[in-house]
């Protein structure tokens, strides 16, 4: 089986961070985004792994190579100018042909089950299956509407007359039939979800809903990357991708806690093994890069929910809890969001 990892996208919603550095590569936990995904495909026997590049493409070849680093096969597809989710999924035509293939959004993070959604699409004659969450009909996102498993409704196009509420939210994950590509205009921008997701439930064409029982996380927002780094940071290990091999270049160590609900949680100390510590007060959870300067004061306390990049400076003049700095931030420039800052 294949899969394609959508990553041509300008990532305007993360800017200015993503002026330099392009979305898929900006790192959670210290590891960029898209490794989660590499890994999570990998983990599900995944290892023939397609990436589409315009923003920064140079930079995400040049991180990822040819993916035997990972242990799989990675193969590009450069788009001179951007075509969209559709028009990526139309460029995998001459790779896949009768059997059904993953595309997953370079900007999320899951944990889940992915062989019983593969399962759940073989079992069906759908053109796509299409991983969701239950919503309430008043979140802004759900504009799915599933009946038991079968979609009846995308943005505002439905196969009835009267558009019902939605109650689901599109994770970016599908697994989708080769047959769909047949619908899909070639060399040109095309969004998968509001032209041809749309188009083929108003037709009344089969799209499945595949209910994620899970983890899922969207970083495409500063408030989603937040979140994001600050709940793997307590819900560590994944099921595909442990503590082990995200700290693989710390010194890293957890243990239990009592948390604000009551309950045991572990709470992660992860420090670069080329790091000259200071002794200064630790309020975990938090990882600190390597070649961190840090400064030494009597009034620093780092933590909790502090993530430090390889190479930041971390000072008592800036938040040093609920704060991710990224590699060699030095506290001048700040992103404020609703769970912390992000210091890039």
């Amino acid at each position: 089986m294949k899969a394609l990892i959508l990553a041509a996208g300008f990532g305007t919603r993360m800017a200015p961070i993503t002026d330099v550095i392009p979305k898929p590569l900006i790192p959670v936990l210290n590891r960029p985004t898209i490794e989660y995904n590499i890994y999570f495909l990998k983990h599900y026997g995944i290892k023939d792994i397609y990436i589409n590049l315009h923003s920064h493409g140079e930079k995400i070849v040049k991180a990822l190579g040819n993916g035997s680093k990972y242990g799989v096969k990675i193969e590009y597809l450069p788009e001179s100018e951007i075509l969209g989710t559709g028009g990526a999924i139309a460029s995998m035509e001459p790779f896949v042909k009768k059997e059904p293939f993953i595309v997953v959004n370079s900007d999320t993070i899951f944990d889940f089950d992915l062989d019983k959604m593969i399962e759940n699409h073989n079992h069906s004659e759908a053109l796509a299956t299409l991983g969701v969450i239950p919503a309430s009909q008043n979140d802004p996102r759900a504009v799915v509407r599933a009946d038991g498993d079968k979609i009846v409704r995308i943005l505002n196009g439905s196969c009835y007359k009267t558009i019902p509420e939605g109650n689901a939210i599109f994770t970016g994950i599908h697994v989708i039939n080769p047959k769909l590509l047949e619908f899909i205009p070639k060399n040109c921008f095309v969004s998968v979800t509001s032209y041809v997701y749309k188009r083929a439930v108003q037709s009344d064409r089969r799209l499945n809903a595949f209910y994620i029982k899970g983890k899922w996380w969207d970083m495409g927002t500063p408030d989603g990357f937040l979140n994001c780094s600050f709940d793997l940071l307590q819900n560590l290990p994944l099921k595909f991708f442990d503590d082990i091999d995200i700290f693989k270049d710390y010194y890293h160590t957890k243990y239990d806690y009592q948390g604000a609900n009551g309950g045991n949680n572990d709470v992660f100390v992860a420090l670069g093994k080329k790091l000259n510590f200071p002794p200064i007060k630790q309020n975990p959870p938090i990882v600190v890069g390597n070649n961190c300067e840090i400064e030494k004061s009597s009034d620093i306390v780092l933590g909790p929910n502090l993530i430090a990049g390889d190479g930041a400076v971390l000072s008592s003049e800036s938040e040093l809890s609920n704060a991710v700095f990224l590699p060699k931030a030095d506290g001048s420039r700040v992103i404020f969001g609703k769970k912390g800052r992000i210091y890039y």
